[in-house]
């Protein structure tokens, strides 16, 4: 009856005795509770840390990890696509064989597998996991793109001089295909935070103590419960404003980049 109830509608059966605490050192509790309120403009989660802080410090986690992994995607897409497309043959039919494995796997459930796996949490690991599966795209592109280009007469021209193969293939062919990797890689970065956040929400990503967007949406499933909305607000609309920037982006660089388009 007399107990205090708070925004959940639980009753405090401590509130009496915490008041009378609370006059006897002189209404400290109370005051440092109001300026707590204060200082966070935000909200808090159970554990009472600031969730504009921990979105910030998501952000950090989140696009490192895509940024990375596009990266490492990109190289090894690149690399391999260079390689298949110049060369053709066996080497062709190997590297497609490869490419075939890859994409005849739902790349969802490929992720997951290869985390399972691993059991490695950390940044680390992510960026590997999301580069060393996300390559495919990048591969097919560009494979098609070398086996164009190594028949132009600047090529046959740098051949007929004497100019080695890995030196046709990334000093002459790659800076005329290289708007394809740069775009691949605005692409890649939002298709790997949303992978990234998957896998935290799903327990398979970052370690403990450290914060991403997949992590805070986790610890909002129970706050959900309590009618705590806030921590699932700001991951979603930090998320969503990420990725449309990244899509905008991408969109830009595309028009900017590439010849087919001006």
């Amino acid at each position: 009856q007399g107990g205090y109830v708070d925004h959940y509608g639980v009753v405090d059966p401590l509130a009496e005795d915490m008041q009378q605490i609370d006059q006897q050192l002189g209404g400290h509790l109370l005051e440092q509770k109001q300026e707590l309120k204060t200082t966070l403009p935000f909200g808090a989660d159970k554990w009472g840390q600031d969730i504009l802080l921990k979105t910030i410090k998501g952000a950090e986690t989140s696009i490192l990890v895509g940024l990375l992994s596009a990266l490492l995607a990109v190289v090894i897409g690149t690399f391999l696509g260079a390689i298949a497309g110049y060369f053709g043959g066996w080497v062709d039919d190997i590297l497609n064989w490869f490419y075939n494995i890859f994409t005849s796997i739902p790349y969802l459930l490929l992720v997951l597998a290869i985390a399972a796996v691993l059991q490695q949490k950390g940044i680390l690991s992510i960026v590997l996991i999301l580069g060393l599966t996300g390559w495919t795209g990048v591969f097919r592109l560009i494979r098609a793109e070398y086996m164009k280009h190594k028949s132009r007469e600047y090529v046959l021209a740098a051949k007929a001089i004497g100019v080695s193969h890995l030196r046709r293939m990334f000093v002459h062919i790659f800076p005329n295909v290289s708007h394809i990797a740069l775009v691949q890689i605005s692409i890649l970065v939002v298709s790997f935070i949303k992978s990234e956040v998957i896998l935290s929400f799903l327990g398979f990503g970052v370690p403990v103590g450290v914060v991403s967007w997949g992590s805070m949406l986790n610890e909002a499933q129970s706050e959900l419960i309590l009618g705590k909305w806030w921590q699932l607000a700001a991951a979603s609309i930090a998320m969503a404003i990420l990725v449309t920037a990244f899509s905008m982006f991408t969109d830009a660089l595309r028009d900017a980049l590439d010849p087919k388009l001006k």
